[in-house]
């Protein structure tokens, strides 16, 4: 089935516009007021914290006990730990690990899952998963980077009281997410209705199904992954471009 496409600008993120080729959202992006509506998503005790920690003088905290190097392998190390998870969950050899994809060998399972939600309750136990495990390396990477310099102090400062203002709408945005792929798994699941309806003994239609499912979810996840990551991704830049002191 056809659809068209929303016009997505090419720098917008991967996440993006993998989503916008999946389900046509009829959703114009921009970028004006963003200000504006980046200030909305903070009340006033919020925006108290972070004038507080903005207009304070932060100290380096204790010296650090690890190099920058061991910083930036520490977070290499992890984010390449997460994305093989996530891949692996989806392989034939993701049974032994706590998440994997619903295994299906007969059209019937196949069925059965395409109609429920067990393709949707796997996607959203991986968003806690790698939500979970990529709060908790911000967290150790913005301690470690603490206490190289007074300004990297301030900037972890600033992280820590930007992270809990932005969790709740960070939560509202994955679980749009999630709601996106059910339309895509939907629409799927009508397309094989529609397909096998006219020749009810072709096991290739559920194949072929299952494995564009399997394929676009596991696109959508790694996505999702490197949006998740960017915040962490921007302290260990700043560390990098620290000067020694």
């Amino acid at each position: 089935m056809t659809q068209a496409q929303p016009q997505i600008p090419a720098t917008a993120s991967r996440l993006v516009r993998f989503l916008a080729e999946l389900v046509d959202t009829n959703t114009t992006i921009t970028h004006k007021h963003f200000t504006e509506r980046l200030g909305q998503l903070f009340d006033l005790p919020d925006s108290i914290r972070l004038a507080t920690v903005l207009g304070s003088r932060a100290e380096a905290l204790e010296q650090p006990t690890v190099s920058k190097d061991e910083v930036r392998a520490d977070f290499l190390r992890s984010r390449t730990a997460i994305i093989s998870s996530a891949v692996g969950s989806f392989g034939p050899g993701g049974g032994a690990l706590r998440l994997r994809f619903p295994p299906i060998a007969t059209r019937e399972l196949f069925e059965e899952a395409i109609a429920g939600n067990a393709f949707g309750a796997f996607y959203s136990a991986q968003q806690s998963d790698i939500d979970f495990r990529i709060r908790n390396l911000q967290t150790l990477t913005r301690e470690a980077l603490a206490g190289f310099s007074p300004r990297l102090a301030r900037l972890a400062a600033l992280d820590a009281s930007l992270a809990e203002p932005l969790s709740a709408h960070n939560r509202k945005l994955y679980t749009s997410v999630c709601d996106l792929l059910q339309k895509r798994i939907d629409l799927l699941r009508d397309d094989y209705r529609a397909t096998v309806s006219g020749n009810p003994s072709d096991d290739q239609v559920w194949r072929a199904t299952l494995a564009r499912l399997r394929t676009e979810m596991q696109g959508l996840l790694l996505a999702e992954i490197e949006t998740r990551m960017l915040p962490v991704l921007g302290l260990i830049e700043a560390l990098d471009e620290q000067k020694d002191e």
